[in-house]
């Protein structure tokens, strides 16, 4: 999935939303310019202004064309958690220009000062690259959070601009590693990769890179929606039972009294699909081969305990079914960890099974992986990679879209894919995956 096209920038500080600024000094007093119309900042409390000194967690909201509102919202469903649990934090959010209609309806209000400083200005980002995008992130000293929504590829994230320089991954742009001093090592700093298949490689480099855990897909990602019955399905036809209908406010994500309308940016998050990746990149007769239900985190750096505790602190900013916090008990965790790895269907019966399997093999050892199609085709990963490789057709040094496939790392180069593919019997990853949560949480909630 491709990524950003021309990126505007929204910042969401906790407490209200904010908005848009001008490039320049002689533009800023008239609304009506074309750099008005195009660079996009937005505040959450009501401030118009970005503290560059202030802990941030950083939204960057990709390319919305065919896409709708639903990047957008993924992140302004989590920016609403944020607000919650990091009351002095600042959120901001880089906005493509697409949705920028969208954005007045999650509350935000303009800024209309340059707020990166010298070097970085508003209207460098209306054609975004991945270098200027590195330059306007290096100038936060203290990020907790770093999270992509919308389109990305096995290779990085895709900046759609009329520019070369358009991958965001560890390799490119040259600049990446310089992020590596910008996160905020008191706070579990995290990062994710809300798109289909970033955990094809990109997520391990980064996380060598800036040494923080890392998640991302081994599969395709989708949008899924808060139903009526309180739970969550994919936005498709067919994907919850009969009679559901979208909710109206989230009753179930931030606790009571907080019930923030689905019309203003409230009830959406991304989530892999629980079956094999076809699409842009796979071959067209075997598609991907394998998949993995949920956002696989890699820790590829010396450090169990920032790893996990990372984790953990991500969990927390999980849209669900309840919220939940460092004190939250672990059967309230437990509720959100059998939603994090489980698909809600339009067999109302399949999340439950799904959830009674996760903690018998968890508590058992047995096998067990939350992918409804190909079940015996899950990734098998550690925290560091997997136990398949990614082949591809290469034409000047480049992947050919249509040309891959998952296969055993002991795979040759002239073995036909379908002949590497052995079923996992193991099927360990989900269940380690779980225990490395709870363990994260007992060590925030200190115990």
């Amino acid at each position: 999935m491709s990524f950003f096209r021309s990126i505007v920038v929204a910042g969401l500080a906790v407490g209200s939303l904010f908005a848009c600024a001008a490039p320049s000094e002689d533009d800023a007093d008239d609304p009506t310019t074309e750099a008005a119309e195009d660079e996009l900042v937005a505040t959450f409390d009501r401030t118009g202004r970005i503290d560059l000194a202030k802990t941030t967690r950083v939204l960057l909201i990709g390319n919305s064309d065919h896409l709708g509102e639903l990047p957008l919202f993924s992140a302004t469903t989590k920016a609403r958690r944020y607000t919650q649990l990091y009351p002095n934090d600042q959120i901001v959010l880089f906005v493509t220009k697409d949705a920028k209609r969208d954005v007045a309806r999650t509350g935000s209000t303009l800024v209309t000062n340059e707020p990166f400083g010298s070097g970085v200005r508003l209207a460098d980002l209306q054609t975004l690259s991945a270098t200027k995008l590195v330059k306007a992130l290096d100038r936060f000293p203290r990020i907790a959070s770093l999270e992509f929504f919308g389109h990305s590829s096995p290779f990085g994230a895709l900046l759609e601009v009329d520019t070369e320089d358009r991958v965001l991954s560890a390799s490119v742009p040259g600049n990446a590693a310089i992020l590596a001093d910008n996160f905020a090592r008191d706070t579990n700093p995290f990062v994710t990769l809300n798109g289909c298949n970033g955990g094809a490689g990109v997520a391990q480099e980064l996380s060598a890179l800036w040494k923080v855990p890392v998640s991302a897909a081994l599969t395709g990602s989708n949008f899924q929606e808060l139903m009526s019955d309180g739970r969550w399905y994919f936005n498709d036809d067919g994907y919850s039972p009969a009679g559901t209908t979208k909710a109206r406010a989230n009753t179930a994500s931030f606790g009571p009294g907080l019930t923030p309308t689905c019309s203003a940016g409230a009830c959406v998050r991304m989530k892999p699909q629980d079956s094999p990746y076809r699409g842009v990149w796979s071959r067209e007769d075997t598609g991907f081969q394998y998949g993995l239900g949920f956002y696989k985190f890699f820790c590829n750096f010396e450090g169990d305990a920032a790893c996990t505790r990372g984790m953990a602190e991500s969990l927390y900013g999980f849209p669900s079914t309840r919220p939940i916090d460092r004190r939250s008990s672990d059967a309230d965790v437990k509720e959100v960890l059998a939603d994090f790895f489980c698909n809600g269907n339009g067999d109302a019966s399949w999340f439950d099974e799904c959830k009674r399997n996760l903690f018998a093999a968890a508590s058992s050892n047995a096998p067990f992986s939350p992918m409804r199609w190909a079940n015996d085709y899950s990734h098998e990963c550690s925290f560091t990679g997997c136990d398949q490789k990614l082949r591809c057709d290469y034409a000047g040094g480049a992947p050919q879209k249509k040309s891959c496939v998952w296969v055993s790392k002991s795979c040759r180069a002239d073995q036909r894919a379908q002949d590497c593919r052995p079923k996992n019997t193991k099927k360990q990853t989900t269940t380690t995956e779980l225990r490395r949560y709870l363990q994260g949480h007992a060590m925030l909630r200190g115990n």
